[in-house]
C-alpha cells in the first residue's frame, strides 16, 4: 500500500514536468546545436525542448501538427497543411498571404523553410527536433522573433543499415516508410528514405458522397556523404507529393430561414440559439475541394578545419507548387455557395557561411547568410449570383439578381426562375520578390570555470518587391445572358460591377502595380550562466528578435496615386524583446531532470491578417498590434526504475494587447483591444508514463501521455463566436487529448509490433468557429477528428 501511494505521489509530481526528450532514458546526454555548437541539452542556457525519433514514434506523428500540445507553448495549426500557422508563447499570426512572414522560424538541417508550401512537411528520417522558445534573431536569423524549430535529419553512416515501418488503421489509414543506409567505399556512403502516408478520411460528405478529412502524400530523400580526412561533404535531395481532398467545413446554420432572417450584424442569444452542434449533423459541402503540394529541395553542406578553426557552408535550393481549393460556406445551399482557391508557387536560394573556433577563454562563431525567394500567389473566390444576393452587396441591400430573374420569368422568358443562378469568379494575383542578407557573431566568454557570458549580434537587411494584379470577374454565362436578355429589363452586362469580392479591380484591371521597400535591423543577445554545482545551471538572458516587414496583398495601392508612396500598403517589421531567468537541474540519485524558466516579453508590430468590414464589404486587412506577456515554463522527468519513467510539464502565460485598433474607411477607430487578452490559454500542459517489461521472449512497452489546455481567453472582438455557449454547442473550452502506444519488440529489437491509439477517449472539440461567411451570419466550424486506432509493424537489420 505504501508503494502504491509512492507511485501515485510521484505521478502527480511528474504531472508538472515536460520532457526535453520524452522517451529517452538519459535525457541529459542528448546533444543539441541550438547555439550553433554541439552541446548537451542540460548545458544550454536557454529554454528549449527536444523531441527525439523515439518520441515521434511514441505518438505516431507524421509531421509537426501531430505533436501539437506535447510541447507546451508551441501551437501548430495545420487544418490546411499548405497554409500552416505556428506559434510559440502565444505569438502566432493567422495569414495565408505571401507578403507576410511567420514569427516562428522553421529550419531543416539549417535551411529556412518559410511559412507556406515548405513549412509543414512529412517527417523523413528525423534524428531530433529542437524547439527553442523566445527570440532567436542572433543565431537563427530572419523571422525567428518568437522562437525557432530546428529539425535535424540523419546523415549517411559508415555501416550497412535498413529499417521499415508499416502502419494500418481506422479510416483506411496506410502508412509506410523504408530506410536504406549503405557505404559505397570507406569514405563514401548513401542513405535513401521513402515515406508514404494516407487515409480515406473520417467525415462523410453527404453533398458529394465522398469522404473528407483524409490525407495522402509520399516523400523521399536521397543523401550522399563524402569524407575527406577531417572534412565532410553532405548532399541531400528530397521530393514530396501531396494530393488530398480539401478540409471539411461543418456549417452550424441549418435552418433554411437563416441567415436571411434573424442576423442583424450581432451574434446575440436569439440568433445563436438556432445554431446546431456540428458533431450532431452530417457534413454537407457542395465543394469537395482539393489540396496538394509538389516540393523539391537540394541541400549541400560542407564542413572542414581551417587553421585551427572550423568552416561550415550550407547551400540550399527549394521550389514548390501548392493548391488549396476549399468549401468556405460549410453548406450545400446554392444561395450561400462560396469556394476559395489559394495556389502558390515559389523557388528560393539560400547560402550560409560559418566560421567557429575555441580557445581556453572564448568559444566563438561568426557567419554570413543570404536568402532569395520569389513567390507567386493566386487567390480566387468563386460564388454564384445567388450568393451575391444573400450577401446583399448590390442596390442598397436588395436582392438584385433574384428580382431580375423573377422579372424576366414573369415576362415569359423560358428556363428562368427567381431561383436561377450563374457563376461569378474573381481572382487576385500577386508576386513577391524577397532578398535578405545578414552578418552575425556570437561569443561565449568563460569568465571563470563555472561562469560564462555570451554576447551575440546580427545585422540584417531585407528587401521586398510586391506586385498586385486584380483583373475583372469571370462570368461568361451571366454576361452572355445579360447581353441577350438584359435589355428586356433595361440592363446590360457592363452595368454590373467588374468585381465585388476583390473590389479593387476598378483601379487595377488595366495593369499590375508594384511597390518595394527595405528594412534593416540589429538583433542582440546577452546571456549569463553559472554552474552552481556540476548538476545545476543558473542562467539569465535578454534578447531581441526581428521579422521583416511586408505588404498587405489584399489592399493594393492605387496606381493613379501621384507618388509611389501614396496609399502605402506596407507595414513595419516585428520586433520582440524578451527577458528570461531559469535553471536546469540534473538529479543523478533520482535519475531525474528539472528545468524551469521565468520569462517576460514585449512584442511590437505583430503581423496578422483578418477579414472584416472597412467599407461596404468585408476584406482581408493586415492588423499590426503590440503585445506583452509574462509566464513560467517548467519541464522535467524522473526515472522511478529501469522499467518506469514519468514525464510531463506546463507553460503558464498571461498575454495581453498593449495596442490593437481597427479603423473604418474614414480612419475612425471601430475596435480597440488595448489591455484585453490576446486569446492564448493561461495554461498548457502535458504528462505521461513510459513502462517496459520482459515478456513472450521479448520486451513489451507502454507509452501513455496526454495534453491539456485551459479555456481560450476571449476579448470583445472574439467573444461572440470564440467563447460561445448555447444549449447545443460550446467553443473556446478547455481541451484535452490522450495517446497510447502498446508495443512488443523481439529480443534483438530487429522486429516488433505496436498498437497505436490517438485520442484514446474520443474527446472532440470545435477548433474554430468563423470563416469567410462569418460576416453574414453563416459561420462554419472546424472540428477535431475522432479516435484513430492503428497497428504498426517494423523490421530492421
Amino acid at each position: 500500500m505504501k508503494t502504491h501511494r509512492t507511485v501515485i505521489a510521484a505521478s502527480l509530481a511528474a504531472a508538472f514536468f515536460v520532457p526535453p526528450a520524452w522517451a529517452a532514458d538519459e535525457v541529459q546526454s542528448v546533444v543539441v546545436t541550438a547555439q550553433s555548437r554541439k552541446q548537451l541539452v542540460q548545458d544550454v542556457p536557454m529554454t528549449m525542448q527536444v523531441v527525439t525519433a523515439k518520441d515521434i514514434e511514441s505518438v505516431g506523428a507524421k509531421d509537426l501538427a501531430d505533436l501539437n500540445g506535447y510541447i507546451p507553448g508551441l501551437t501548430v495549426d495545420a487544418i490546411e497543411p499548405t497554409q500552416p500557422s505556428f506559434g510559440i508563447r502565444g505569438v502566432q499570426a493567422a495569414d495565408f498571404g505571401i507578403a507576410t512572414d511567420s514569427p516562428v522560424g522553421i529550419y531543416v538541417d539549417g535551411v529556412y523553410t518559410g511559412k507556406t508550401g515548405g513549412a509543414l512537411m512529412n517527417f523523413i528520417d528525423v534524428q531530433r527536433i529542437e524547439v527553442v522558445k523566445g527570440p532567436q534573431g542572433t543565431l537563427f536569423g530572419r523571422n525567428s522573433a518568437a522562437g525557432a524549430i530546428a529539425i535535424t535529419t540523419n546523415e549517411p553512416g559508415k555501416e550497412v543499415d535498413a529499417n521499415a515501418h508499416v502502419k494500418l488503421g481506422k479510416f483506411g489509414r496506410a502508412n509506410a516508410d523504408v530506410m536504406l543506409n549503405f557505404p559505397i567505399t570507406d569514405t563514401f556512403a548513401t542513405r535513401i528514405v521513402v515515406v508514404r502516408s494516407g487515409s480515406e478520411g473520417w467525415a462523410d460528405n453527404t453533398a458529394t458522397g465522398k469522404k473528407s478529412g483524409g490525407d495522402k502524400d509520399w516523400a523521399t530523400r536521397v543523401s550522399l556523404r563524402k569524407d575527406f580526412d577531417a572534412a565532410k561533404l553532405v548532399l541531400s535531395l528530397e521530393h514530396e507529393n501531396m494530393e488530398q481532398y480539401g478540409r471539411p467545413a461543418f456549417g452550424v446554420v441549418k435552418n433554411p430561414a437563416l441567415p436571411l432572417g434573424g442576423y442583424r450584424g450581432v451574434y446575440d442569444a436569439a440568433y445563436t440559439a438556432n445554431f446546431v452542434n456540428p458533431f450532431d449533423v452530417p457534413l454537407a459541402n457542395d465543394q469537395q475541394g482539393s489540396e496538394g503540394r509538389m516540393f523539391d529541395g537540394a541541400t549541400l553542406r560542407f564542413e572542414a578545419p581551417v587553421a585551427g578553426m572550423t568552416f561550415n557552408s550550407t547551400t540550399a535550393y527549394r521550389r514548390f507548387k501548392t493548391h488549396n481549393l476549399t468549401d468556405n460556406d460549410g453548406t450545400d445551399r446554392p444561395t450561400l455557395h462560396l469556394t476559395t482557391q489559394d495556389a502558390k508557387r515559389a523557388h528560393s536560394f539560400q547560402q550560409e557561411f560559418k566560421l567557429s573556433g575555441k580557445t581556453d577563454q572564448l568559444d566563438w562563431i561568426g557567419g554570413l547568410s543570404f536568402y532569395h525567394n520569389n513567390e507567386h500567389q493566386d487567390a480566387g473566390a468563386y460564388v454564384t449570383t445567388g450568393t451575391l444576393d444573400t450577401l446583399s452587396q448590390f442596390a442598397g441591400g436588395d436582392p438584385n439578381f433574384a428580382m431580375l430573374f423573377g422579372g424576366l420569368a414573369a415576362a415569359g422568358l423560358p428556363g428562368i426562375s427567381p431561383s436561377s443562378v450563374f457563376s461569378w469568379d474573381e481572382t487576385h494575383y500577386s508576386d513577391v520578390r524577397t532578398k535578405s542578407a545578414s552578418i552575425y557573431g556570437d561569443t561565449i566568454w568563460h569568465l571563470t570555470p563555472q561562469t560564462n557570458a555570451t554576447v551575440g549580434l546580427r545585422y540584417t537587411k531585407d528587401k521586398k518587391q510586391m506586385t498586385w494584379y486584380v483583373p475583372g470577374r469571370v462570368s461568361p454565362q451571366l454576361d452572355d445572358f445579360l447581353n441577350r436578355f438584359g435589355p428586356l429589363a433595361g440592363l446590360n452586362a457592363a452595368s454590373f460591377p467588374s468585381n465585388v469580392i476583390f473590389d479593387t479591380a476598378a483601379r487595377l484591371v488595366a495593369k499590375p502595380v508594384t511597390r518595394e521597400k527595405d528594412w534593416t535591423d540589429w538583433s542582440p543577445r546577452l546571456v549569463l550562466d553559472h554552474k552552481l554545482t556540476k548538476d545545476t545551471l543558473l542562467f539569465t538572458s535578454i534578447s531581441r528578435g526581428y521579422q521583416a516587414g511586408g505588404f498587405n496583398i489584399f489592399t493594393p495601392p492605387n496606381p493613379a496615386s501621384a507618388t509611389r508612396t501614396g496609399q502605402d500598403p506596407s507595414f513595419e517589421p516585428e520586433k520582440m524583446t524578451n527577458f528570461e531567468a531559469g535553471t536546469k537541474i540534473v538529479l543523478p540519485a533520482l535519475r531525474a531532470t528539472l528545468n524551469a524558466s521565468l520569462f517576460a516579453y514585449k512584442f511590437k508590430n505583430l503581423q496578422d491578417v483578418q477579414l472584416y468590414s472597412v467599407g461596404t464589404i468585408p476584406t482581408y486587412n493586415v492588423i499590426s498590434s503590440d503585445q506583452k506577456a509574462h509566464g513560467l515554463d517548467v519541464d522535467g522527468r524522473i526515472r522511478l526504475s529501469p522499467r518506469v519513467t514519468l514525464f510531463g510539464g506546463f507553460e503558464y502565460i498571461n498575454q495581453t494587447y498593449t495596442r490593437y485598433q481597427r479603423l473604418d474607411a474614414a480612419g475612425h477607430v471601430t475596435l480597440d483591444l488595448g489591455g484585453q487578452p490576446v486569446g492564448t490559454p493561461r495554461l498548457t500542459a502535458m504528462a505521461g508514463i513510459n513502462m517496459n517489461w520482459e515478456t513472450a521472449n521479448g520486451r513489451a512497452s507502454v507509452n501513455f501521455q496526454g495534453t491539456h489546455a485551459t479555456a481560450e481567453r476571449c476579448n470583445s472582438d472574439t467573444a461572440d463566436l470564440s467563447c460561445l455557449s448555447t444549449a447545443k454547442l460550446k467553443t473556446g473550452t478547455a481541451m484535452s487529448k490522450y495517446d497510447l502506444r502498446l508495443a512488443w519488440d523481439s529480443p534483438s529489437s530487429r522486429y516488433g509490433v505496436a498498437l497505436i491509439v490517438n485520442n484514446v477517449f474520443d474527446q472532440r472539440y470545435i477548433q474554430t468557429l468563423g470563416g469567410q461567411t462569418e460576416q453574414y451570419g453563416a459561420p462554419y466550424a472546424n472540428i477535431t477528428p475522432p479516435r484513430a486506432i492503428g497497428v504498426e509493424f517494423r523490421a530492421s537489420m
